[in-house]
């Protein structure tokens, strides 16, 4: 599609069907824009379709047949309304963090798409008022559906729900219980918490929706939830607390990640938490997320973060990455051998001169 200059173009994008029930109209409202008289269009519209169709597609379809309508609280956001947003803390992460995001039509600092959506789900919304939680919602998404990242919000119950062509497989809250609650490398299969979702109606949607298999216009490389042989599903539901640990280690990586920060006050600030080397630079809690200081970390005790470095134990090379505007995602990332690396982590320290080194 050609670039949005005029009002008819505007319509006939607006009229782009994405899935069965979501057209790209549903997605260009914004409080935000309209409020402040700016344009909520992409940049690029063949990009922000083929991401919003795989959102639609593949998650928010599937949530629709099974639970009845879904409201969209925000979808796609422009980069000038975004920044608007943030710079005016409406409850807009920064451009960088929301390429692959909010921001159907920018990659992130990977070269991958991705598109979000902040949504109500009013089936959820009764379900809490008799009792229920947010968190059986996202176990059952987990089991069932191929998203990338989930974030739960206080009002309405709303979340917003993200789809990648590489996916984390997080979830993250400001309602109680506050943070994390699955964390990537957590196996999902249809049923294996089904203790966490009783009551909850039958999955209305074709098998390879719940699973994540491409649709026709899906790209090969889009990861689907992890999907166990019947031999393994059956020894992980049905002897859940005693299933050998075989199945559940091999899900995750066996080497370590390691990262390391370094910040103006910090100058070597260790984490080990992350799963993979793509949730330590593209996760909530990455790279990118620290560099817009999001993270949930004392900035003012650490300073500002200058340099990230991150490497997998049995791996010859790792990254070095630094924040840079210029740069797609707002980073700047190069490749550095594991060995360079390791020096630097024996000694516990490495100059601001030897990291920019690193970057030429």
């Amino acid at each position: 599609m050609n670039n949005i200059s005029n009002y008819s173009r505007l319509e006939d994008f607006g009229r782009v069907r994405l899935s069965t029930h979501f057209f790209m109209r549903d997605f260009l409202y914004s409080e935000i824009a309209l409020w402040n008289g700016l344009r909520n269009v992409p940049d690029y519209p063949d990009r922000a379709i083929n991401a919003g169709t795989q959102l639609c597609e593949t998650l928010l379809e599937p949530l629709q047949a099974t639970f009845g309508r879904i409201h969209i609280r925000s979808g796609y956001r422009s980069p000038s309304v975004n920044e608007f947003g943030n710079k005016n803390q409406l409850n807009c992460a920064n451009n960088e963090s929301n390429y692959a995001a909010h921001i159907w039509d920018y990659p992130d600092a990977f070269g991958k798409q991705g598109a979000t959506a902040c949504i109500v789900v009013p089936w959820l919304v009764d379900h809490i008022e008799r009792g229920g939680k947010w968190t059986d919602m996202a176990w059952w998404i987990h089991d069932h559906l191929p998203y990338s990242t989930l974030y739960f919000f206080p009002r309405l119950s709303a979340f917003n729900i993200n789809w990648h062509e590489t996916p984390v497989r997080r979830v993250d809250s400001y309602v109680q219980p506050k943070g994390c609650l699955i964390r990537p490398g957590t196996i999902g299969c249809v049923g294996l918490h089904a203790d966490q979702y009783q009551g909850f109606p039958s999955v209305k949607t074709s098998p390879s929706k719940i699973f994540g298999a491409p649709t026709t216009k899906a790209k090969a490389d889009v990861i689907p939830a992890v999907v166990l042989s019947s031999s393994q599903f059956q020894e992980l539901t049905v002897g859940a607390k005693t299933a050998s640990k075989a199945h559940v280690t091999a899900a995750k990586p066996s080497a370590a990640i390691n990262y390391r920060a370094v910040h103006s006050k910090s100058k070597w600030r260790k984490v080990n938490s992350h799963q993979s080397i793509e949730s330590a630079i593209n996760g909530v809690n990455g790279a990118i997320g620290l560099f817009a200081k999001r993270v949930r970390i004392d900035y003012e005790k650490h300073g500002d973060p200058l340099f990230v470095l991150v490497w997998e134990s049995d791996s010859s090379n790792g990254f070095a990455l630094r924040k840079d505007p210029n740069q797609p995602g707002g980073m700047r990332k190069v490749p550095v051998s594991t060995e360079k690396l390791m020096g630097f982590e024996r000694r516990g320290a490495a100059s601001e001169y030897e990291l920019n080194e690193l970057f030429g």
